[in-house]
């Protein structure tokens, strides 16, 4: 009788500590929140791109850390003359930040102002590091000639050198 009850005391107590710890534990809780966020990167002094977002919330305290832009953002390209080269347009992102990894979705749109070109998609990866732009997602490329549509693309980060993995449609095809 006694072991019985010793038994169901211990087990009891360590329903307690589970309960405990559960409602001690620390959720996921953000680092720090921004409104209005303007920032730019620069590399030797020389300004690559400016990132506008209405909100930016950061997650330090995670196996992997992570911002992420719930409202979307807006980010400025720059050549070596200080010019705009190009933007990306999105309604959602995150970013790992050890990877230097950024996932765009929802009304993506990159826009090549040196070249005239604008791809639309809904889900792109822009691989800091590597200085790539993929998805495997349906594309829209419109050049100054035509439309292209496809499912998947790669890309230099600059949308200059691109590609369409499953083109779809009819192409035009130049004659020599």
């Amino acid at each position: 009788m006694i072991l019985i009850i010793a038994i169901t005391t211990f087990i009891s107590c360590k329903n307690d500590i589970d309960t405990i710890n559960k409602l001690t534990e620390t959720q996921n809780l953000p680092s720090f929140d921004i409104k209005g966020l303007e920032t730019i990167y620069s590399d030797s002094g020389i300004i690559k791109l400016k990132i506008y977002a209405p909100t930016l919330t950061r997650y330090e305290n995670e196996d992997i850390p992570y911002d992420i832009y719930e409202k979307g953002l807006f980010v400025e390209f720059y050549n070596s003359s200080m010019h705009v080269s190009g933007t990306l347009r999105c309604n959602y992102a995150k970013y790992n930040i050890k990877e230097e990894l950024w996932e765009a979705k929802s009304n993506v749109e990159i826009n090549n102002q040196d070249n005239n070109e604008k791809i639309n998609t809904e889900q792109l990866f822009w691989n800091m590091k590597l200085e790539s732009i993929y998805s495997d997602k349906f594309v829209r490329i419109t050049t100054e000639d035509e439309i292209l549509y496809g499912e998947g693309f790669e890309s230099n980060q600059e949308f200059t050198n691109w590609k369409i993995i499953k083109p779809t449609g009819s192409i035009k095809v130049k004659d020599e």
